[in-house]
């Protein structure tokens, strides 16, 4: 790390690159109910309901502005304190429509209460985990709303196929689709909800017979094109394709 130092030949001090620029504290309560049926297809497709509700109470130093100040010939960051209550709901039902086919329903709510915080601490609606024809960053706000239907199911089961170390188990496939935002401030009218829409293959092995490989894929599409601002910029998202993949354990994601 470098430390603060004065420009040669001026009074000009420059910051430290090691400066902490965000000093946290959180205290979490968190309940949780689960109630997937244990069967074979648990991760890839489960069946039944999930529930999370975190409340948080966070008690922050940030500087927002990179603002210093010297003390003893040294910068230090100008703290600010950014003490507020955080609650989010995570629901999920997973109803079998018939045989091995599902249809699910994930409903994910959150708010920070009180007076509006910079966007450091916002909630975040995008990327894999959210609504997936989105960047990971292109929706968020300290309020946040987002409903997602999936139908899922098999291609083939039972494949019992081997491919060098890897035993092929199960192929899925699914279709689904989203609509939510996150916003500061008043509830925005339904029309400025984003919507999207997508495709997804699950394909299940074992490596070495010992390891669970999860091997999976995305498509995604947004339908709704917005600008945000971004350090000075203006950066335009929506009307375009998202593309994920990855190897995992299990598709808890």
């Amino acid at each position: 790390a470098i430390g603060s130092f004065i420009f040669p030949g001026s009074t000009t001090l420059y910051p430290s690159s090691s400066d902490d620029y965000f000093i946290g504290r959180n205290l979490q309560l968190t309940y949780t109910h689960n109630a997937v049926y244990p069967n074979v297809d648990r991760d890839i497709n489960p069946i039944g309901m999930q529930i999370e509700l975190k409340y948080n109470y966070e008690m922050n130093q940030y500087n927002p502005e990179s603002e210093y100040e010297v003390e003893n010939g040294v910068l230090v960051p100008v703290y600010r304190d950014y003490n507020f209550h955080r609650v989010e709901l995570n629901f999920g039902n997973f109803y079998q429509v018939f045989d091995d086919h599902t249809l699910s329903a994930k409903l994910r709510l959150g708010t920070i209460l009180g007076p509006q915080v910079p966007d450091f601490f916002d909630f975040y609606l995008g990327g894999l985990v959210g609504m997936k024809g989105y960047p990971f960053y292109a929706v968020s706000g300290n309020e946040l709303a987002w409903l997602n239907l999936t139908y899922r199911f098999p291609v083939f089961k039972n494949i019992d196929y081997r491919v060098g170390h890897l035993y092929v188990d199960k192929l899925y496939f699914s279709v689904h689709g989203d609509y939510g935002n996150a916003w500061n401030g008043e509830l925005p009218a339904i029309k400025e909800f984003k919507k999207g829409a997508g495709a997804e293959i699950r394909l299940k092995m074992i490596s070495f017979y010992v390891f669970p490989t999860s091997l999976f894929f995305n498509a995604s599409y947004s339908f709704d094109k917005f600008d945000k601002i971004v350090n000075d910029e203006i950066v335009s998202y929506g009307k375009e394709w998202n593309f994920y993949g990855g190897i995992l354990f299990d598709f808890s994601f």
